[in-house]
C-alpha cells in the first residue's frame, strides 16, 4: 500500500490530501505586496512554490521509507 500523507489544521478542521496540488509558497518570491495578496499566491502558486506531495514529504520527513 502506498503511502498517504495529509496536512491537518485542527483549528478549521481543514484537511489536505497531499496527492491533491499543494504548493508551499514562500512570501520573499512575491514582489513587493500585491493589493490582491492571496489572489496572486493562487494564480502564481505553481512559479513561486514549492509542490508539496506524497513523494517529497515522504523523503523530507522519512526518508524516502514507505
Amino acid at each position: 500500500m502506498t503511502k498517504q500523507l495529509f496536512i491537518v489544521h485542527p483549528g478549521t478542521g481543514s484537511i489536505l490530501n497531499l496527492s491533491d496540488k499543494l504548493y508551499l509558497v514562500d512570501s520573499s518570491k512575491i514582489p513587493g505586496f500585491p493589493a490582491d495578496f492571496e489572489e496572486y499566491i493562487i494564480d502564481n502558486a505553481e512559479d513561486i512554490g514549492y509542490r508539496l506531495d506524497n513523494f517529497n514529504m515522504t523523503n523530507l520527513f522519512f526518508g524516502g521509507a514507505e
